[in-house]
């Protein structure tokens, strides 16, 4: 049957709930799909089922990101297919699934006919469990759970001996690993069947936190390749169908080419099975009706939807759990730790410019554009492509542009799902910067005088930040690294959405602007906050020749063109909330390292660190000070309320000749 042909059948039959729907109970944490049937109600995706039976090719490999439902298919598709063990429960009902009327019925005659192999290695990516452990315990297991169809008399009885001891695991190493294929091999001539295998966790091998070696020696691709692949390989039309999940096609690719077998291949850029995996808006309403929630539809779709798997958009079926399970809530902290750990694995190593395309990744409407090397057998996160082809195949990112072939080198815009995943990138990117400083309650003073426009406590926490372990300058002239710093420290204001920002040259355009919120981004967002909070608009100079008495008049110029501009005169959330500004200039380099290797002015003993300047800063004692203008819609009308001008000005006499400093100053890339 073709794709074309099934989706025929999906659109006929449109969305559908099976298992007990007559109950609100959620499949929460099961992946099994005979357990959930019987007491849970479940979206139809048997037609996933037919997809893998019409395939022409002998291995199907199918690339999703964790919690899209691959488990739960590979269960789907081994309930349909595998002959009942002898004592053990019977079949499993599909009646009234898509699947049993699909085509006048034809898919029927392949139902509960094949002894199904499933292993699973995905502890080795989810714990980071030895793969070699992982690989012995699930032959093992499946081993002994397929035994009693090998009572044939007529088998050699060797060979039988030789999956008993692997199923008591008292089996040497070689014994287990060329117990696949002798397995497949005696339940094709137990059963006077084709076998059926099926894998989820194939790639654990290549998982970054998968053990370097076993103990024979060999490395877990070793391992998996002399396991697995000669396996399939080896046992040609023995197979029915092999049918692999993970989430990089790459492995797959390069093992199953050195070994000359056919595949399909479904990544989330195909089209090829795209309706089986995530749950369409349709199928999210129809949940949310049946639970007496259709209320909060737009929040689900808001939270949750957004990524786009071939030709369709979609929300994560364990997210759309979750989210039901919470009582339709939208997800807090606590909710997202799990998330932001597993992108902190991912993203192990930010450089700069990494960490600003996050933080354009954040911005409305933000993207950014690269290729997906999705070929790659071995992403290394310490490449750029690697690092968001990771990400993308990790459901951290999606992308829109999916109508390119999967395999061209074209770049493609990348962008963020959904707010949950917004929420989840705030969270590791407050972790990082507040880890990047010594002491915690520096960045939290900084963020408090910020707020508040206390000069002198975001002075003296900056201070601090900035000779911190943390972001360095690999341009000691490029400012660059004290924006990212600072925008990186606005992350986690209290009451304040993520901060906007704009590190390029434009008329009319500020340099980092945080906007007050109504909403709850956070519920620890909302502690504390007893007054208005008032939109904070941070205007950065440079200039990395100039004197202290130009620094200080930079500072005044910064403010003037914030004014000058009406780059805050826009509408704030609520009616009352007030303007901070701040005029912020820099000169020179972060730090210099010294001879002996010191990590700047904190710890040098042994050389003359060079000075630093932000935000009318000076590392050099009275050098500058920080220049804040605060305006409040409450006063009277006219020009905002200067505090701390500077000595300098003073001496000057005039701001014109502040506004007509050469516009050349104006921080630019």
């Amino acid at each position: 049957m073709s794709e074309q042909a099934n989706n025929g059948c999906a659109a006929d039959f449109g969305v559908r709930l099976i298992g007990c729907t007559d109950d609100v109970v959620l499949p929460i944490g099961m992946h099994d799909y005979a357990e959930a049937l019987g007491c849970c109600a479940l979206v139809d995706k048997t037609m996933f089922i037919a997809d893998m039976l019409d395939c022409d090719a002998s291995v199907m490999v199918c690339c999703r990101p964790e919690g899209f439902g691959k488990r739960m298919n590979l269960s789907m598709l081994k309930a349909f297919l595998e002959r009942p063990v002898v004592g053990r429960a019977g079949r499993i009902s599909f009646a009234g699934a898509q699947i049993w009327d699909a085509d006048g019925g034809r898919y029927r005659n392949e139902y509960a006919c094949y002894p199904v192999i499933s292993l699973d290695f995905s502890d080795a990516v989810r714990r980071g469990t030895a793969v070699a452990d992982v690989v012995r315990d699930a032959l093992s297991g499946e081993c002994a759970r397929l035994l009693a169809l090998l009572e044939a008399p007529d088998l050699a009885r060797d060979k039988v001996r030789h999956i008993e001891r692997v199923a008591r695991g008292v089996a040497s190493a070689d014994e287990v690993d060329s117990v696949l294929g002798l397995l497949i091999e005696l339940l094709e001539m137990a059963c006077d069947e084709q076998v059926v295998l099926l894998v989820d966790g194939y790639d654990a091998a290549w998982s970054p936190s998968a053990s370097a070696r076993d103990a024979s020696g060999a490395g877990p691709a070793e391992l998996f390749d002399r396991v697995l692949f000669d396996a399939i390989a080896a046992a040609g039309n023995s197979l029915r169908l092999t049918c692999l999940m993970g989430e990089r096609p790459g492995p797959a690719e390069a093992a199953l080419s050195s070994h000359g077998c056919s595949y399909c291949l479904s990544t989330p850029l195909s089209t090829w099975c795209d309706r089986w995996f995530g749950f369409s808006d349709a199928e999210v309403e129809a949940l949310l009706s049946h639970a007496g929630r259709e209320e909060y539809l737009d929040d689900a779709r808001e939270w949750l939807e957004g990524y786009r798997f071939g030709r369709t958009y979609c929300s994560s079926p364990a997210r759309v759990i979750g989210f039901l399970d919470r009582g339709c809530t939208a997800p807090v902290r606590a909710d997202l730790y799990g998330y932001a750990d597993c992108l902190s694995r991912v993203v192990c190593d930010w450089n700069l410019d990494r960490l600003s395309a996050l933080f354009n990744l954040l911005e409305a409407h933000g993207c950014i554009e690269v290729p997906l090397c999705l070929g790659a057998a071995g992403l290394e996160a310490s490449s750029d492509d690697g690092l968001w082809t990771a990400l993308y195949l990790s459901g951290f990112l999606t992308t829109d542009m999916t109508e390119e072939p999967e395999h061209d080198s074209c770049s493609r815009a990348l962008r963020l799902p959904n707010n949950e995943l917004r929420q989840t990138f705030r969270l590791v990117i407050i972790d990082w910067f507040e880890r990047a400083a010594e002491v915690v309650r520096d960045v939290d003073a900084f963020r408090d005088g910020l707020c508040r426009g206390d000069e002198d406590a975001v002075k003296q926490a900056l201070d601090r930040i900035l000779w911190d372990e943390g972001i360095g300058a690999t341009d000691p002239d490029a400012p660059l690294p004290y924006h990212l710093l600072l925008q990186g420290l606005c992350f986690g204001l209290p009451g304040y959405a993520n901060p906007a920002s704009r590190r390029k040259r434009g008329a009319n355009r500020w340099d980092i602007q945080v906007f007050p919120t109504g909403s709850v981004f956070d519920v620890a967002d909302t502690i504390g906050m007893l007054e208005e909070r008032p939109l904070i608009t941070i205007n950065l100079m440079y200039d990395p020749g100039v004197d202290a008495l130009g620094l200080e008049l930079l500072a005044v110029q910064a403010l003037l063109d914030i004014e000058r501009d009406g780059i805050d005169k826009i509408r704030v959330p609520r009616p009352g909330v007030g303007r901070m500004r701040w005029g912020s200039v820099l000169t020179g380099s972060m730090w210099q390292r010294c001879a002996s290797g010191c990590r700047g002015r904190r710890y040098c003993k042994c050389a003359r660190y060079s000075a630093s300047f932000m935000g009318g800063m000076g590392f050099q004692s009275g050098s500058l000070i920080i220049l804040r203008a605060s305006f409040m819609p409450r006063r009277s009308a006219g020009m905002p309320v200067l505090k701390h001008l500077s000595t300098a000005a003073r001496r000057m006499n005039s701001l014109q000749k502040v506004a007509a400093l050469p516009k050349r100053n104006k921080m630019g890339w």
